[in-house]
């Protein structure tokens, strides 16, 4: 098995030579030959990548899902140039915007240094592990105790914040789906008996998942979870919907040991797809295409706009790159606010600046360009952008190994799982890592307080028990 692991390593710095050569030395008549060159060149490595992963991971490992979303979120558009379906180095995002051909050779050259120093992470983490430690799946026992108190949080609040959702959802029909961006939902005055419920309904169900329930328990309760959050997906965003679903399938087969086959993943890439597009119809207010292959197009370019950040990051390096009091990288960390001129003074958001720069008008309606953490990396310079790259990708597969074995790990994968899948389209720490651990860190000593303190009382009635058969028993 070593033997293995270092001919995949040998191979891999051969290819990261192979294309470093292929960069050096190369020439071309002009600019529109490289360009084609380097399309061809990141879909083949993507290739590699994809299949060298997949040759030791499950199809819903969380580096084979964060390869996924890295594809669609980022190559997309790349891919689909390719197949002569749309020119990538146009911006339609801020409209009629265009990448000349220097600023699409770099992001190509980003995307390869980011994709193969992310791998050679990915083969650094697997390095010392058996095919039994990368698919093992959960140690921890089912603790019942967990699984009742979770089940009631839960169901006490379901009820409350579905209507809630309702709320918000009519609220963002009138307003426009700009208005989910611009804070408007934070000064609705809610029914008193709603107040509370996302975040009770949400430690209710971390609970229950570190219980580790029950098979048939976990698909009822996670079917009701994905159904509010396909509600919340309503308002237009739909990363909130499909990143949950992708968690709970992740969960699903890492803790039950569920093998998914191809098939499955083709039925889930289908829906994917079907749910977006009518997501979009929904908020264009348009027909739904029943064209197959235009649909898919469609999607794919739909998808495939995080590009950009990069894109602009570059092209207007001079005026992004370096900009704030700290590193754009850094802002996920401390968590993000409504779009406005407060926001601009007082965080470095690389999604607020770039978008503001190119349309302060759009972005004070609400609109935006997004984040991307491969953006995030660029700012840093290169050599951080590889050790950053692949310090993730060892991250990952240690995750993905130790997560089933320590509960709090497991219930740390509720934020990193999710924020891991959506980077690619967002920022590396995702939204608010401090207050996100603050919550987590304080449910995990809430629930082990409580059950420490439950086993107490049950040890003392135990032992008064026994101490009351003895006397009766003299």
């Amino acid at each position: 098995m070593k033997k293995d692991r270092i001919i995949l390593l040998l191979t891999h710095f051969t290819i990261i030579a192979f294309v470093f050569f292929l960069r050096t030395v190369l020439s071309f008549e002009n600019d529109l030959q490289e360009m084609k060159f380097l399309e061809y060149l990141l879909m083949l490595i993507y290739i590699y990548v994809f299949f060298t992963a997949k040759s030791y991971l499950a199809w819903l490992n969380s580096y084979m899902i964060f390869l996924y979303t890295t594809f669609l979120f980022n190559f997309t558009r790349i891919f689909l140039d390719i197949v002569n379906y749309r020119e990538f180095g146009w911006a339609t995002k801020f409209a009629n915007f265009y990448f000349f051909y220097d600023v699409r050779h770099e992001i190509i050259d980003v995307f390869i240094i980011v994709l193969l120093s992310t791998h050679l992470g990915f083969i650094l983490g697997i390095y010392n592990e058996t095919e039994e430690k990368l698919k093992s799946g959960i140690t921890l026992k089912s603790n019942k105790l967990y699984t009742d108190v979770g089940m009631f949080l839960f169901l006490i609040s379901y009820p409350s914040l579905a209507y809630k959702m309702l709320i918000q959802l009519r609220i963002i029909l009138r307003a426009g789906y700009e208005a989910y961006y611009t804070g408007i939902l934070k000064g609705v005055e809610y029914p008193f008996f709603t107040r509370g419920s996302g975040t009770i309904m949400t430690i209710g169900f971390l609970i229950f998942l570190i219980s580790i329930p029950t098979k048939k328990k976990f698909l009822i309760f996670s079917s009701l979870y994905l159904m509010v959050k396909l509600l919340d997906s309503f308002k237009g965003a739909r990363a909130i919907f499909l990143t949950q679903l992708l968690f709970i399938m992740w969960y699903y087969t890492k803790v039950y040991s569920i093998k998914i086959k191809l098939k499955t993943m083709v039925k889930l890439a289908s829906f994917t797809v079907i749910f977006s597009q009518i997501l979009v119809s929904v908020r264009s207010k348009k027909v739904f295409s029943l064209d197959l292959v235009n649909s898919i197009y469609n999607f794919l370019f739909s998808q495939g706009v995080s590009y950009l950040v990069l894109g602009y990051t570059i092209n207007f390096k001079s005026i992004i790159v370096g900009q704030g009091s700290y590193p754009y990288i850094l802002q996920g960390i401390f968590g993000f606010k409504p779009q406005s001129m407060e926001t601009l003074s007082t965080t470095n958001s690389i999604a607020d600046k770039l978008t503001y720069f190119l349309n302060p008008g759009v972005y004070l309606k609400g609109e935006g360009i997004g984040s991307n953490y491969i953006a995030e990396m660029y700012d840093l310079g290169y050599l951080w952008l590889i050790i950053i790259s692949i310090l993730l990708g060892i991250t990952i597969m240690k995750y993905e190994k130790y997560v089933v074995k320590n509960r709090f790990l497991l219930l740390t994968s509720y934020y990193f799982i999710p924020n891991l899948f959506y980077i690619p389209r967002g920022s590396f720490f995702g939204e608010g890592l401090i207050r996100n651990m603050m919550l987590l860190i304080g449910i995990y000593i809430l629930i082990t307080s409580f059950d420490y303190m439950y086993r107490k009382i049950e040890e003392k009635y135990n032992n008064d028990r026994k101490k009351d058969l003895l006397c009766v028993d003299r």
